[in-house]
């Protein structure tokens, strides 16, 4: 068991500021979906965003720490680019060998409030104000961060191969190495071959309404939890945000849905550029989610089980492919 100490998290931040200045803790705490966050503030009004990965579920120090390091290192070549939309990275401390108990990492705090999304709310015109700057955030993130690493069959082989090896080994309960066959029979099915060397780009992996900032007016202030945040294939980062995907993959998309994706295609549309026609492209085929889900189902365990439950089909992908068309 890893025991936190919240009692001496001023202390450990205040080695992080130059002038030794202890902050003041604030009494409320968040939890997300891997980290507790607390928020400190300093006597020039500054306030700094802390991240303790304690929700990881995993008793392994090197697992732990592993993650907050990948979180870095996204951070860091984010401010490197000039991200402007990703929360500044002040420090960290990658060990349980400290006054806290655990690792942690110190980021600036971005001002605004998450942002609530529902069918009706925030109503139009600013709800497709919001899609548009979500559509503007996607493409800068992939045109700041694209490098070549290889193909994207490459890339998804090499995944696959790793979860098949794990199943065989007894380690991944409620997937079956049948499951991962039919899998990678449907995935290379569904890749855009017109993309297969296409570059990879960071990918924030949980583009949802808690994680993304706004002012009163609903301008996005900043995009924050970037703990899922890897470099992939452009047709993986470059697919629908979080909150525009299927909330149910037995249903087809409801019309505030599908109105919400025609919004946020019209303004990677009026963004003409190599990497808005990339993604357009992976939004443009006839099954649009099926696609996302099988994608999605390769790094996430969680997607493999909810397809194979539904024996890789949507209930009703076979209507769609028939009759249906893409987003665009």
């Amino acid at each position: 068991m890893h025991t936190f100490r919240s009692e001496n998290l001023t202390a450990a931040i205040s080695t992080f500021k130059s002038d030794g200045e202890i902050p003041t803790l604030n009494e409320q705490h968040w939890d997300g979906g891997q980290c507790r966050i607390f928020k400190v503030d300093f006597s020039n009004r500054e306030s700094w965003s802390i991240r303790i990965p304690i929700h990881v579920h995993s008793e392994c120090q090197d697992t732990i720490i592993d993650i907050l390091q990948d979180e870095q290192c996204i951070l860091h070549e984010l401010s490197r680019i000039g991200f402007p939309w990703a929360p500044k990275y002040h420090g960290s401390s990658l060990t349980f060998d400290n006054v806290v108990g655990f690792p942690f990492m110190a980021l600036s705090w971005i001002e605004g409030s998450p942002l609530v999304w529902t069918p009706t709310h925030p109503p139009r015109p600013v709800r497709d104000k919001v899609l548009g700057q979500v559509a503007e955030i996607q493409l800068a993130l992939i045109e700041r961060t694209q490098e070549s690493r290889g193909t994207a069959t490459q890339y998804f082989s090499h995944l696959l191969a790793s979860r098949l090896s794990r199943v065989r080994n007894g380690n991944l309960p409620g997937i079956t190495v049948q499951n991962c066959l039919d899998q990678e029979k449907l995935l290379y099915q569904v890749l855009c071959p017109e993309l297969e060397h296409a570059p990879f780009a960071i990918d924030h992996g949980d583009l949802a309404p808690l994680n993304i900032i706004v002012d009163s007016r609903h301008n996005v202030t900043g995009i924050i939890d970037w703990g899922f945040a890897s470099k992939v294939p452009v047709q993986l980062a470059g697919r629908l945000p979080r909150f525009l995907q299927l909330s149910k993959l037995v249903l087809p998309p409801n019309a505030a849905l599908e109105e919400d994706r025609k919004a946020y295609v019209a303004a990677l549309e009026s963004r003409p550029s190599h990497v808005s026609s990339w993604m357009l492209l992976g939004l443009s085929s006839q099954d649009v989610d099926f696609r996302h889900c099988v994608l999605e189902s390769a790094i996430s365990k969680g997607m493999h089980r909810s397809l194979a439950r539904l024996g890789w089909n949507l209930p009703y992908e076979q209507a769609q492919r028939n009759g249906g068309k893409g987003l665009g």
